[in-house]
């Protein structure tokens, strides 16, 4: 194994700026002596330095790039074209949609026009900006009336200067919060959502921020094994997209000649999702003629009639890790959050960006140098003191064994990370 560059493990080891000034200087000194002049102030070691953060800046290139070729590692652009090569694109913003209802005090004497595009705002707040929606189509306030609704849809980033972030999910607005017109209409006194917007029990759209890294792998991952016919990788990615909440899914083969005993055990880690859920994305999955095995029944339903499936739940083993770092000038402010997150998507949790990721399936042993290669893969990053162990015991350098009806799970809480 060298020092640097790609390792036999897979992993890559940056050579950081502090190691290459090193090997600059005593580059130096071997060919030109001892006594050359080094000192800060030097012209010479001015040169050095300069010469260091370039080559620093290579060897970062060079990591990026070697890691850009495996979908597990890639980010941004590299990952879209990556996985492009098997027919998926990232899910992109979808903008809420939802009713508004226009209304005056007294009865129009005369059509009141609201054109299509009319722009109207929740209020802003301390934590939050307004946030825009439009008119789709043109409605008419009739003569007589005090109120007519119009069909809204939250505006395209393009289309405002409010950050995206805040035109996705964060568009499913309450009820009744959206009150403010952008600009006033004659003849209109208020406005307001006497629904949610993006409820999908009204008919509306639901809005969804752009698909994140961690989402795309996984819904990668979770979708390959969806095309085939009862086999146990489409067993297992039919159960896992049967729910959003299902955080993982294991699927083993049950062959008992001696007994009888012919079909599959799904073990589902899933504790927010209901057995008939679980039940019914096990009966239209499986083959036909064999039995599910398993301690927990849902009722599955086909055409009028029900079968009784059969299932396992997981529990969650909960896993906390302690790093003491040791960073050169390079490390990034946000560092620290970086590495948790690395963490997070290897064990299994929910990451800083709010994104539950699957980790490690069940039975799945916590290895702790993968925990730390995730660590020493930060910029900055020198040394590196990391002990695993489960909530609630010592931690330790060893690896953690968890249950076959176990899956390994962590939590921001539970991954300190500290930085010296």
């Amino acid at each position: 194994m060298t020092d640097t560059g790609i390792q036999d493990d897979g992993s890559f080891s940056r050579k950081n700026v502090d190691d290459i000034i090193d090997d600059l200087e005593r580059s130096l000194k071997n060919g030109l002596g001892e006594d050359i002049e080094l000192r800060q102030s030097s012209p010479l070691k001015q040169v050095v330095d300069s010469v260091a953060v370039e080559l620093a800046l290579q060897w970062q290139a060079s990591e990026e790039l070697y890691f850009d070729t495996f979908f597990e590692d890639a980010s941004g652009e590299a990952l879209d074209k990556q996985l492009a090569l098997a027919g998926f694109s990232r899910l992109p913003q979808r903008s809420a949609t939802g009713e508004v209802e226009f209304s005056r005090d007294d009865p129009a004497s005369d059509d009141i026009q609201i054109t299509a595009g009319t722009i109207v705002r929740t209020e802003a707040t301390e934590t939050r900006p307004s946030i825009p929606f439009e008119t789709k189509d043109p409605v008419t306030l009739d003569e007589g009336d005090t109120t007519v609704t119009a069909e809204i849809e939250t505006l395209k980033p393009w289309q405002t200067d409010v950050d995206e972030e805040w035109l996705g999910d964060e568009s499913n607005v309450a009820a009744n919060t959206i009150t403010e017109f952008d600009s006033p209409v004659a003849g209109v006194s208020e406005v307001t959502n006497p629904l949610p917007t993006g409820d999908p029990d009204e008919g509306f759209q639901v809005g969804r921020d752009r698909e994140t890294d961690p989402e795309f792998k996984l819904r990668y991952q979770n979708e390959i094994g969806a095309a085939g016919a009862a086999t146990l990788a489409a067993i297992e990615a039919n159960v896992f997209a049967a729910d959003d909440r299902i955080e993982s899914v294991n699927v083993e083969e049950v062959r008992e000649a001696d007994e009888g005993e012919f079909g599959v055990r799904v073990t589902v880690l899933a504790p927010a999702v209901g057995d008939d859920t679980i039940a019914q994305a096990i009966f239209e999955s499986r083959a036909a003629g064999l039995e599910s095995f398993g301690d927990e029944t849902g009722e599955a339903s086909d055409a009028g009639l029900s079968s009784i499936e059969s299932f396992d739940r997981a529990a969650e083993a909960d896993v906390a890790v302690e790093a003491a770092l040791t960073v050169s000038d390079t490390f990034p402010s946000d560092g620290e959050e970086s590495i948790q997150d690395r963490i997070i998507r290897y064990i299994g949790g929910e990451d800083n960006d709010g994104v539950v990721n699957s980790g490690l399936g069940l039975g799945e042993t916590v290895i702790r140098d993968q925990v730390k290669r995730r660590v020493l893969e930060e910029r900055g990053v020198v040394e590196a003191d990391v002990q695993i162990g489960k909530v609630g015991e010592a931690l330790g350098t060893g690896n953690i064994e968890i249950g076959d009806e176990e899956v390994a799970t962590t939590e921001i809480d539970e991954v300190s990370i500290s930085a010296d």
